[in-house]
């Protein structure tokens, strides 16, 4: 048994080296002790801090920078967007992210992709431990259901939609089936349960109605 799993080290550690070394030599910028998986794909040059985890189903546009201890998967990123430090992108389902041109998630942010969220440009997501969920499990807890069931009746999914040109400010949750407005201000500390009206500012938990924005 030991024999196998030090085999599966080994062939994991020459895995990553290379991979590594195939994408240093395509001009990008890998930090230390990276793993990244062998489908990924690259549209340009990227940038790949240390600690960085990149699992499966990942897109990366040209000039996308990945902060140092950040763990993505199943998702795509735009041409010049960034991922700051710390960032977790998780789940369980069917669902898949996209991040347009010239966004920023910032740290510590979390992201899951139980069901699809669609992020476009020209987006800032700040942080600290700003949460974008998809799911609930609520009604696991309220039902004695077990962890390892996933199944939709007790662990309900629907997709989040953030439009271009959309501040989101740090430590602010926002809940499964939202759709936040073009051109509009989410608070810090605001927990988002409703839809978003273009050119509007809301915050709060739960988040309302501050003022409609004017340019």
């Amino acid at each position: 048994m030991f024999l196998g799993y030090y085999k599966f080290l080994i062939k994991d550690y020459i895995q990553r080296i290379f991979m590594n070394f195939v994408l240093r030599s395509k001009g990008n910028f890998i930090g230390k002790n990276c793993k990244i998986s062998k489908d990924i794909i690259i549209k340009g040059k990227v940038i790949i801090r240390d600690n960085v985890l990149i699992g499966t189903n990942v897109i990366l546009g040209n000039n996308v920078l990945i902060g140092s201890n950040s763990k993505i998967e199943n998702i795509e990123v735009g041409e010049s967007s960034h991922i700051e430090s710390g960032v977790i992108i998780t789940g369980c389902g069917k669902g898949r992210i996209k991040i347009g041109k010239e966004s920023y998630i910032g740290i510590n942010n979390v992201l899951d992709w139980s069901d699809d969220i669609i992020i476009g440009d020209y987006v800032h997501i700040a942080g600290p431990s700003t949460g974008l969920w998809t799911h609930t499990s609520l009604y696991q807890v309220l039902n004695n259901i077990q962890l390892k069931n996933k199944d939709t009746k007790y662990r309900p999914t629907s997709p989040i939609i953030i439009e271009n040109n959309v501040y989101i400010g740090g430590n602010s949750t926002v809940y499964p089936g939202v759709r936040i407005g073009h051109h509009s201000v989410v608070a810090p500390n605001s927990a988002v349960t409703k839809n978003v009206e273009p050119y509007t500012m809301v915050g709060g938990v739960p988040a309302k109605f501050i003022k409609k924005i004017d340019f």
